[in-house]
């Protein structure tokens, strides 16, 4: 049996028998491990996007079971509503699907009954809350969600640029019928660097906060061009929760890039309340503790994988320190480019390592967005090459092997598709 610490060390009401009696039964020299936590669903939501450029349909389908047999979208699956892409999260139970028609400003929610069956329940416009029909959006919860967009407004003083403002418009949505609860729209602090927010993603909740991911950029008043950059510390947005006022800033000493993510999950918090998140390129995973950066704590993907370069777009997290991250060899190309490999790895949060997991070649991961935790413990995610046929793959967040999974449902695919994820 291995030692417990995490849980000692958070168990403060543990009586002194019970704390005696883990170390009298356990090795102390023993890496510290709690048991992954098991999911719930209902169904497993598999998810199928079609077109790799500009507007992209997406198509769902609802199992029971995703361990074996075949899936295909050859005339099967629900059409989720989108204008230019659509942004879908499952609840907890994988019984309710929830989209955001990006380019259309409209949420919808789902209930799932199996196959192509979704049965639509709410229906809300966000674009007038919001000011756009492009905002982003996270489902945090069985609960809520954030909506989220930034305008800015480059700042002239006797007719020479000073700075420019970026002003955050932050939106709650009360799951259960998709109401507009508490907004906000915040001027964001400047920073020493000169360069400001431009867009912001991905966020989570922890200690009365919202936390969110953000990209930067500079301003050319000469041009009237935008500045592109990634030369700026990592930085993350925090405000109240669930006033969503009062923003500051945090920047990290040991990474620098973006930290949104794209399309993909960032932000985790632990069991123990800490937060991991991820930044791009190089992907560095850091931590923020007791609402601040630990600078102390960074697991950079490209050493602990053994390469040069790694890119990512985001990650998942299972628990017990252990999560999957999909991610691109950067000194081949852009993450976004088809002929940039990619590949998915075991990431030991506490232990500062990562494991290359030995998956199918010639992978394109940029629109992957979903994994999901199973009523097993394995963690489910549905990986295919572009175009060609793939499988669910089921990995044993408990194994520290190359191999540590299980083959499940196969993935029939077409030209020019690809799969999205389990939800």
């Amino acid at each position: 049996m291995k030692t417990n610490l995490i849980s000692i060390s958070k168990s403060l009401l543990l009586s002194a028998t019970l704390i005696g009696a883990l170390f009298t039964s356990c090795d102390s020299s023993d890496d510290p491990e709690e048991p992954i936590p098991v999911g719930n669903q209902e169904y497993y939501n598999v998810a199928f996007g079609v077109s790799s450029e500009g507007n992209s349909g997406t198509y769902a389908q609802a199992f029971t079971d995703i361990s074996n047999g075949s899936i295909s979208f050859d005339g099967e699956g629900f059409e989720v509503p989108s204008v230019r892409t659509a942004r879908i999260y499952g609840s907890p139970s994988g019984k309710y699907l929830y989209n955001l028609s990006y380019g259309g400003g409209f949420l919808y929610k789902y209930e799932i009954k199996g196959g192509s069956n979704y049965v639509q329940l709410e229906e809300t416009n966000v674009q007038i809350a919001m000011g756009t029909a492009y905002p982003r959006w996270k489902v945090l919860n069985a609960d809520d969600a954030l909506v989220h967009t930034i305008n800015t407004e480059h700042i002239y003083v006797d007719d020479v640029y000073t700075h420019t403002d970026a002003t955050a418009v932050l939106q709650r949505i009360e799951l259960a019928d998709l109401s507009l609860a508490e907004k906000s729209e915040v001027i964001i602090p400047q920073t020493e660097d000169g360069l400001h927010i431009w867009r912001i993603d991905n966020p989570t909740i922890q200690g009365g906060k919202a936390y969110y991911g953000v990209a930067k950029r500079g301003y050319d008043p000469n041009t009237d061009e935008n500045i592109n950059t990634t030369d700026y510390k990592a930085t993350t947005l925090v405000v109240d929760y669930p006033s969503l006022e009062n923003p500051t800033l945090l920047e990290s000493e040991v990474a620098q890039g973006s930290t949104y993510g794209y399309r993909a999950p960032v932000y985790h918090t632990d069991e123990l309340g800490d937060i991991y998140h991820l930044t791009a390129e190089p992907a560095k995973i850091i931590k923020i503790k007791n609402g601040a950066y630990d600078n102390s704590y960074e697991l950079d993907l490209s050493t602990a994988l053994g390469m040069t370069n790694v890119g990512a777009n985001g990650w998942y997290y299972v628990g017990n320190g252990i999560g999957y991250a999909p991610y691109y060899d950067a000194t081949i190309g852009s993450g976004s480019d088809d002929t940039t490999p990619w590949g998915v790895a075991r990431v030991d949060l506490y232990n500062k390592t990562a494991v290359k997991l030995n998956l199918p070649n010639n992978l394109w991961m940029w629109y992957y967005q979903s994994g999901v935790l199973g009523k097993d413990g394995n963690f489910y995610m549905a990986i295919a090459p572009l175009g060609e046929s793939g499988n669910i793959y089921m990995f044993d967040p408990q194994s520290t092997s190359p191999d540590g999974f299980t083959i499940g449902a196969e993935l029939d695919n077409g030209a020019d598709s690809f799969y999205l994820g389990v939800y």
